[in-house]
């Protein structure tokens, strides 16, 4: 895709990911903050487990006595904070789309938002970088990649959908896979009768399909025919949620509440004490695995223990990081 400072929409998309996958953060300027407002649009259990999350991970810090205040979104009024004195914490979409109308001062962090959300978001709000910022629900390629050479070592292609919104990280997909051993082949999704064809064409010649969260190639409607069709192919698909793997995928990379809470808690005792503006859009810094053993047993593939997945991945992600970080010469 050719982008134009007139495109500012796959601009901030592609810039944003860029800083996530480079982990650049701003200059620090902000004032500091005395609170924290989380604001939700329902008290879904998730976002409830966040919250006591958020409370015991600031509890633990001795340097830091931020107050904690829990708004549930309001349908028709107009979302109220302590404006410039608190860092706005929004756990999802909608909560996120109430906070961006906030005083453009006032800290913002997105959680619970994948990424082309919060670029759109923060596109049609006019807000800064510097200020509003997000822990985007998008898992590292290299994270799935990772998973995907631990569960199938001999694995040499692996087919990814793309639509819209996900054609945009083709190079960083392809580029993750190379670093693994892994060909990527991808095939665009541009309306809904071209999925299951695709689909098929890529099972003919991959091994694997990674399931990479577009609108257009997946949701509730085309879940079943997805699983079933790849089923049939005898290939398993890598998904990016606990729901995905319940339905049939063989494994998944996620972050849970507690996991994006204690990550979140984090930033609001680093920004507060520095006093500094926020970090540019983040991904997941501490996740889990899902395993479908069902599904493993169906297509004769052997799993070993989750955690003992889990451990490999994050040393291997030690190994790399070590690696990246030695000079050259």
């Amino acid at each position: 895709m050719v982008l134009s400072l007139n495109n500012k929409f796959g601009f901030n998309m592609v810039l944003a990911y860029g800083m996530l996958m480079l982990g650049v953060f701003m200059p620090f300027y902000a004032h500091a903050y005395t609170g924290v407002t989380i604001v939700m649009n329902v008290q879904t259990p998730a976002n409830l487990e966040f919250v006591d999350q958020f409370n015991i991970e600031l509890a633990k810090s001795k340097q830091v006595n931020l107050r904690v205040k829990v708004i549930t979104l309001p349908e028709s009024e107009k979302l109220v904070v302590a404006e410039n004195s608190e860092l706005v914490i929004a756990l999802g979409v909608k909560a996120l789309e109430a906070s961006s109308k906030l005083k453009h001062t006032t800290p913002v962090l997105g959680v619970f938002i994948p990424l082309p959300t919060f670029n759109s978001v923060m596109a049609k709000s006019r807000r800064d970088l510097g200020n509003f910022s997000a822990i985007v629900l998008d898992q590292p390629f290299a994270r799935q990649t990772s998973l995907i050479r631990q569960i199938l070592p001999e694995a040499q292609k692996v087919g990814v959908l793309l639509g819209a919104t996900s054609s945009q990280y083709t190079e960083y997909v392809r580029e993750e896979g190379e670093k693994k051993g892994l060909g990527i082949l991808e095939e665009k999704v541009n309306q809904e009768a071209d999925l299951i064809p695709k689909l098929k064409k890529l099972l003919d010649s991959t091994d694997a399909i990674l399931a990479i969260p577009d609108p257009t190639v997946y949701s509730r409607e085309t879940a079943q025919p997805i699983l079933l069709t790849s089923y049939r192919y005898q290939k398993p698909i890598f998904g990016y949620s606990q729901s995905y793997v319940r339905a049939g995928a063989l494994a998944a990379v996620y972050s849970t509440s507690k996991q994006l809470a204690k990550q979140s808690a984090e930033i609001a005792i680093k920004s507060h004490q520095a006093p500094s503006e926020l970090p540019p859009p983040l991904l997941p810094k501490y996740f889990s695995i899902m395993l479908n053993y069902q599904v493993a047993r169906s297509l004769n593939i052997p799993l070993m223990d989750e955690d003992e997945i889990l451990k490999k991945m994050q040393e291997s992600a030690v190994a790399e990081a070590m690696e990246n970080e030695e000079p050259r010469h």
